[in-house]
C-alpha cells in the first residue's frame, strides 16, 4: 500500500497521459490524492473477507475458508495446463471447435493430475524422465522391413509405469 501511495503522489506531482494509480482521482481535469480511499484502505488493512453464495446454515465459516485456501490447487492446474502441457489459446470462430479444444485441454489436465496422484511426482518431472526414453524405427531399404529398437527405461520410468499399471 505504501508503494501505491508513493506512486499516486508521484503521478499527482508529475501527471502524464494514460497512467492510472489506485489512490489518484481527477477533479476538473486535475489530479489529486484520493484521501478518503487511502483512509478506508488503511482501516481495512489485515482484514480478509470471503464471499460465497452458500447459505450460512448449509456450510460453516471454517469450511468456506478451507475451500478458499484450496483454490491454489485450481490455479496450479491452470499453470500446469499453460506451461507443462503447453496448451495455448487457439482462436476458433465456430462453437464445435471451441468445445473440442476445451475438451482436449481438460482431458490433458485430468490425465496429468492422474499421473501426479499415482506417481507422487510433478507432471514436469514425469515428462522430463519419460523424454529420456527414446525408441528408434529403422527401415531396411533392401528388404523393406521396419525394425523397432526399444530404448532402455531408467529406474524412475520403470517405477512410474508400474505405479500407473502400464507396460511399454
Amino acid at each position: 500500500m505504501e508503494k501505491q501511495i508513493e506512486r499516486a503522489k508521484m503521478l499527482v506531482g508529475k501527471p502524464s497521459k494514460n497512467k492510472k494509480a489506485k489512490f489518484v482521482k481527477g477533479i476538473n481535469e486535475k489530479l489529486c490524492l484520493n484521501d478518503l480511499l487511502i483512509e478506508k484502505t488503511k482501516k481495512l488493512l489485515g482484514i480478509k473477507g470471503y464471499y460465497t453464495d452458500l447459505e450460512a446454515r448449509a456450510v460453516s465459516n471454517k469450511l468456506v475458508i478451507e475451500r478458499y485456501h484450496d483454490l491454489y490447487k485450481i490455479e496450479q492446474a491452470f499453470r500446469i495446463a499453460k506451461n507443462d502441457l503447453q496448451t495455448r489459446p487457439i482462436f476458433h470462430f465456430k462453437q464445435e471447435p471451441i468445445k473440442l479444444h476445451i475438451l482436449i485441454c481438460f482431458i490433458a489436465l485430468v490425465i496429468s493430475k492422474h499421473i501426479e496422484l499415482k506417481t507422487k511426482v510433478s507432471i514436469r518431472h514425469f515428462i522430463t524422465e519419460c523424454k529420456k526414453v527414446t525408441d528408434a524405427r529403422m527401415l531396411n531399404l533392401i528388404t523393406n522391413k521396419e525394425i523397432i529398437i526399444e530404448g532402455r527405461k531408467s529406474e524412475p520410468v520403470k517405477k512410474y509405469l508400474n505405479l500407473l499399471n502400464m507396460s511399454h
